[in-house]
């Protein structure tokens, strides 16, 4: 079986989507799987009509293979591509969230990805998800039948268990790309309101997505005077990522919405308690015993659980317990990826 796996850009790129992909694909892999990525360029999820001419002419070029995985950054985007492609073998669209429900979008471009996303799921012989949330959205927003909608969760990567503060501060840590959906302002407005309480906050996450939107994070550090409390570390290497993992008391990440949420996952199997919020497949990837989850942007609610969490140490190790019990139900990579292999072997035949 041969596997087309297309994407735009560069797969590299440290967001949980390309992520995924990227485990998905290395697994397979490393089973022994063919697989080929293929990589499209522009600017998408908003091609020009350039981009879309070159990627319909890149169709052309492909290699002859049993199946196509299309990321939904791209089919999303581009419902000619996926028509296309159909013709010559039967395509799976990946939706890690829907394109549409990106925060910041403007109303005409939002209901334009909609459109755009719902006329390409027609080309598609079934849909991959990574949450039973997502699937749900996907089929109550695009009107597609559930029964060709199918979960395959991310993995979970393991690593030491967290071992906390060394000292009398409480280490926060929150982990994700600073763009609006990841709600980094709502977490430094929280964080401005319990000042009075030991604790520092390192974020660890790609600051070049939203120049606007970190220079304004900087602005609101100054302004709280939470310079000297707070650290935004940008892209670094996993094993400063694991290193962060191991020496934090709470994960904190009040996203705006999740299509899973894998860094909530990695938190949970690492014995960290974790803030959030409800948006989204949150509540799914999250356990009510793992953690406390609050409504998004509500500033308060957030200031409140932080203040009670980084308060009360007995509370932590209660969620600490319940998250290592959770550990186990969380799937590994090679679990994820056999699963969705598996997905694209029956659609195949």
């Amino acid at each position: 079986m041969h596997i087309l796996f297309i994407i735009p850009g560069d797969i590299n790129l440290p967001t949980g989507g390309y992520r995924y992909d990227r485990e998905i694909i290395n697994a397979w892999k490393n089973s022994g799987v063919e697989v080929s990525l293929i990589s499209i360029k522009g600017n998408y999820p908003f091609p020009t009509k350039a981009d879309k001419q070159s990627a319909l002419e890149e169709i052309e070029k492909l290699p002859k293979a049993n199946i196509a995985v299309v990321d939904g950054l791209l089919g999303g985007a581009s419902p000619e591509f996926l028509e296309k492609l159909s013709k010559a073998l039967p395509v799976v669209a990946l939706i890690h969230h829907p394109l549409c429900l990106e925060n910041g979008l403007d109303k005409k471009s939002a209901k334009s990805l909609e459109n755009n996303e719902q006329v390409g799921l027609q080309f598609a012989s079934a849909i991959v998800t990574t949450s039973p949330a997502t699937t749900q959205t996907v089929s109550n927003l695009f009107k597609y039948e559930k029964t060709n909608i199918h979960n395959v969760l991310p993995g979970v990567e393991r690593g030491e268990i967290s071992d906390g503060s060394k000292n009398s501060t409480t280490n926060l840590l929150c982990v994700g790309s600073v763009i609006k959906r990841k709600g980094h302002k709502d977490l430094l407005l929280a964080l401005a309101n319990i000042t009075h309480l030991d604790w520092h906050l390192d974020c660890i996450g790609s600051t070049d997505f939203d120049q606007t939107l970190f220079a304004e994070l900087k602005q609101t550090l100054e302004a709280k005077s939470l310079a000297n409390k707070i650290t935004f570390h940008g892209s670094v290497s996993e094993e400063i990522i694991s290193q962060a993992y191991e020496n934090a008391d709470i994960f904190v990440l009040p996203s705006l919405y999740e299509g899973y949420g894998m860094a909530y996952a990695e938190a949970i199997v690492r014995g960290l308690p974790v803030i959030a919020t409800k948006a989204g497949a949150i509540p799914d990837t999250v356990p009510e015993t793992c953690g406390i989850l609050v409504e998004p942007s509500d500033i308060q609610a957030l200031s409140n659980a932080l203040e009670k969490m980084i308060s009360d140490k007995a509370l932590r190790n209660q969620y600490r317990e319940a998250t290592l019990q959770a550990e186990p139900f969380f799937p590994t990579w090679q679990s994820s990826s056999k699963a969705f292999l598996q997905i694209l072997k029956d659609i195949s035949l």
